[in-house]
């Protein structure tokens, strides 16, 4: 949505500096602003804001040049793209802000996961110890079965949790 104004503020400045400047006989600086949509719509980020920083500096010397306000060339079109690119640059570090953010915590969640899993690997070599009866041997095994992960689908979206799996081992008597 910020991009697509920013395109529009710059063509619009843009084809009236190429108008001002075919008719002031300024043709080093009209080869410079003579761009079509197609082309300032083609360009990525900062190359869009490169040019477009390019086409409003033009704008802002040729203000105040005779008959330039005649052209559509107008401080307040000059001040609506300086607006419009300011707008654009500042939400462009966002998107890269939010994937520094994740990427430390997901380092944090890995850390973090590693250190439970070291534990419960010093809890695995304790439950060797209960294999010499019958509810030992059933203990141990539903011990491998809890730490089997299960991926139940749920991700961020929330929504209903799925259903508790039954027991398939008879539970130890107290």
């Amino acid at each position: 949505m910020a991009e697509t104004a920013l395109e529009d503020a710059a063509f619009v400045l843009a084809r009236a500096l190429a108008v001002h400047f075919k008719k002031s006989g300024d043709l080093d600086r009209h080869g410079k602003v003579d761009v079509t949509k197609s082309e300032i719509m083609k360009l990525r980020t900062q190359e869009l804001v490169n040019k477009t920083t390019a086409i409003r500096d033009l704008g802002t010397a040729a203000v105040s040049e005779a008959g330039a306000a005649g052209r559509g060339v107008t401080a307040a079109r000059v001040a609506a793209l300086t607006a419009t690119i300011t707008g654009f640059s500042n939400g462009m570090s966002t998107p890269r802000g939010q994937i520094v953010n994740r990427s430390a915590l997901l380092k944090e969640v890995e850390t973090d996961v590693a250190a439970r899993l070291e534990t419960v690997s010093d809890l695995d070599d304790l439950v060797v110890q209960f294999d010499g009866s019958e509810p030992g041997k059933r203990f141990i095994e539903a011990w491998k079965r809890a730490r089997i992960i299960v991926d139940t689908g749920g991700g961020q979206g929330g929504g209903t949790p799925p259903p508790a799996p039954t027991p398939s081992t008879p539970t130890l008597p107290a």
